[in-house]
């Protein structure tokens, strides 16, 4: 089932990023806020460690794309028990609505960081995270990341 809600996301992704056109389907302003307020919140709660808030924004069935490495939500969580985030920066957000209930927000980011063998990090990264909306609440079901620079 995750597979199917993975490919769901990613096809809708694709049919969203070939039309060249804007989206037929308009998200309130408030919904876009929101949208932009969840991921923002993404990044601060694993800087502050704050992981339980975190969980509540990752759907059931979050994926992300982390380069080589596909995290689901428990992996995700565990690997922010063993890194730091130090600081982070989001550039140039942007949320496109696919459905009245999906959208995706694409962004630049500046991450500083410590591995989880001490060793420091400071990649620039292109992401998106997808949106879906569910029982009035927008939860991420999936994040990619390329890195732009380290």
């Amino acid at each position: 089932m995750k597979r199917i809600s993975c490919f769901i996301a990613l096809a809708l992704l694709f049919l969203g990023a070939c039309n060249t056109q804007s989206s037929p389907f308009q998200l309130s302003e408030d919904d876009k806020q929101e949208i932009i307020k969840r991921e923002t919140q993404t990044w601060e709660f694993s800087k502050t460690k704050e992981l339980e808030k975190l969980r509540e924004i990752l759907a059931d069935d979050y994926i992300g794309y982390f380069g080589r490495k596909t995290m689901n939500e428990n992996d995700v969580i565990q690997s922010l028990e063993k890194t730091q985030l130090v600081s982070y920066e989001l550039l140039d957000v942007e949320v496109k609505p696919i459905t009245p209930e999906v959208a995706v927000m694409y962004y630049k980011a500046n991450q500083n960081g410590i591995g989880e063998d001490g060793t420091p990090w400071k990649p620039k990264v292109a992401a998106a995270a997808t949106y879906v909306k569910r029982h009035g609440r927008w939860y991420s079901v999936f994040y990619q990341e390329t890195v732009l620079d380290k």
